[in-house]
């Protein structure tokens, strides 16, 4: 700043007048405003400084916030922006999506169209059963023999001829009696030799359906009044795939009938063949010789069958 009447000019040692100091300087302007416009420069300052003093404490919470919100767990607003007056702001401190979490000890809304009714995953439909297999008897028991009445079984004899005591004949009694059998038998003569067959034949047949792998065979050894009407020793017997063909054998097995009258013997369980089961007595043996082997006879009484699945 250079006074307007100080210089090289000036003159001697010439010091500036106060009435410049007093225009030039901003004290100097101060000092000659009027009391009026003193008072209104005043107030102009203060308004000035509250502004930014309010622009700085907004400033300053608004890097608040985006450095962690304030402080962990605080409240939204402090007692020193309500003492200046500033706004705290409304709402959620924590992330967006954290206020949409439901809370999981509210209680379950009953109403259907509820969210927490919509989120449960839809029930299983439970799946249709599977369709059964065909039905299969668990078993298959019956007894076959003269004197029997059954509808799936049946007894046949071939060879048969009447020669009083020397040919076949029936005894009334001493068979198995029960269920359809009245306990009759039939007495067949021998063929006169161990090894060879004469032709006459027995067969006791079983219609036992499919479904049967195997069945358990008894054989009812009969007793008479007289023993040469159970004389079998051994009485030879064979099974067959189909009753009616005797080449359709295909085991065999024999019972000593002297040795088991009046009772039931188990001969084991044969293979089934197709849908029946079939049984038949062949005459071989000796009926000649010794006192008691004179007019012996082979007995052809009740059988039973017992198949399982």
């Amino acid at each position: 700043m250079v006074c307007p009447g100080c210089g090289p000019g000036a003159g001697d040692g010439r010091v500036a007048s106060g009435a410049w100091v007093a225009r030039e300087t901003v004290a100097g302007r101060i000092s000659t405003l009027s009391r009026p416009r003193k008072a209104l420069l005043a107030t102009a300052v203060v308004v000035v400084l509250a502004v930014l003093v309010t622009s700085a404490a907004l400033l300053s919470d608004t890097d608040g916030d985006s450095g962690g919100g304030g402080g962990a767990g605080g409240p939204a607003g402090n007692s020193d922006d309500l003492s200046r007056g500033v706004p705290t702001r409304i709402g959620p401190t924590g992330p967006p999506d954290a206020a949409a979490t439901p809370s999981d000890s509210a209680p379950a809304s009953g109403n259907p169209s509820s969210p927490a009714a919509t989120s449960r995953p839809p029930a299983k439909k439970p799946k249709a059963p599977e369709k059964p297999p065909p039905a299969r008897h668990p078993s298959y028991t019956a007894w076959a023999g003269p004197g029997c009445s059954s509808g799936s079984s049946h007894y046949d004899e071939s060879g048969r001829f009447e020669n009083g005591d020397a040919g076949w004949y029936t005894v009334e009694s001493g068979g198995y009696e029960g269920g359809s059998c009245d306990g009759s038998f039939t007495a067949v003569p021998m063929s006169g030799a161990p090894d060879k067959d004469r032709g006459n034949t027995t067969t006791w047949s079983w219609q036992v359906g499919d479904g049967f792998d195997e069945c358990a065979l008894a054989v009812y050894v009969p007793k008479s009044h007289r023993d040469l009407d159970v004389a079998g020793n051994p009485t030879f017997y064979r099974l067959l795939a189909d009753p009616e063909d005797e080449d359709s054998s295909y085991a065999a097995f024999a019972v000593r009938q002297t040795a088991h009258r009046g009772s039931l013997v188990s001969v084991g369980s044969y293979e089934v063949k197709g849908d029946r089961f079939a049984v038949q007595l062949i005459d071989r043996g000796r009926d000649w010789g010794d006192e008691d082997l004179v007019g012996a006879h082979h007995a052809a009484a009740q059988m039973k069958i017992t198949c399982r699945t």
